[in-house]
């Protein structure tokens, strides 16, 4: 079988397995359902994969999360993590399997729902901006432009910020003043831009 024949197959069921079971497949469900004869052979299908931006691949069983929107007669379905830092950098928080969100993408400014994700807020300092604690970011993955707020990867740490140029210096901002701007000391990638804000409303008890 071809190698690029392999890979749809292996993406495919991903995503098939997904739909029905509300989690992803292990390694040894897909050999078993695609024919493989080692575990081996199926990572590296997951390697090639992960290369392409078609999956996102984590340290545990089940740690095999589609980047590319599932179509649905209503809509398509984002991968949701469960939380980013707004406030100081930390770790991304990526351990669970995310649920998805679906919707349809013009409705939240996305111009191309394959470069699209959603991640859970978790901090306070971008509130003055109007995220809040336990807001949904909605991010497209796409060039950043000064003044965007954008989840960043500043010096191997994650967080939700403001990005600014002035003169050639690029940092972060918080939208808070309790928070310091971040600037980094060696490298700084940004992960998506944010597009839209979802919000629960709860009332009061």
């Amino acid at each position: 079988m071809r190698n690029s024949n392999s890979q749809q197959m292996v993406l495919s069921f991903i995503e098939q397995y997904q739909g029905e079971h509300q989690r992803p497949p292990t390694i040894r469900e897909i050999q078993d359902h695609c024919g493989f004869k080692s575990p081996r052979a199926v990572s590296y299908i997951l390697e090639k994969l992960e290369q392409a931006r078609l999956i996102i691949r984590q340290a545990h069983s089940r740690g095999i999360h589609l980047t590319k929107p599932r179509t649905t007669s209503s809509g398509v379905q984002l991968p949701l993590f469960a939380s980013i830092p707004a406030g100081l950098p930390d770790q991304f928080d990526g351990s669970e399997a995310p649920d998805t969100l679906r919707f349809i993408p013009t409705t939240l400014g996305i111009s191309n729902p394959n470069r699209a994700f959603a991640v859970r807020v978790r901090g306070d300092s971008m509130i003055d901006a109007g995220i809040f604690s336990g807001d949904i970011v909605v991010l497209e993955q796409k060039e950043a432009k000064p003044n965007d707020i954008v989840a960043a990867l500043i010096d191997g740490e994650n967080t939700l910020k403001r990005l600014i140029n002035t003169n050639g210096r690029v940092y972060l901002k918080a939208e808070n003043a309790a928070y310091p701007d971040l600037t980094p000391v060696e490298t700084l990638d940004i992960q998506g831009v944010v597009v839209s804000i979802l919000r629960t409303y709860a009332a009061a008890a």
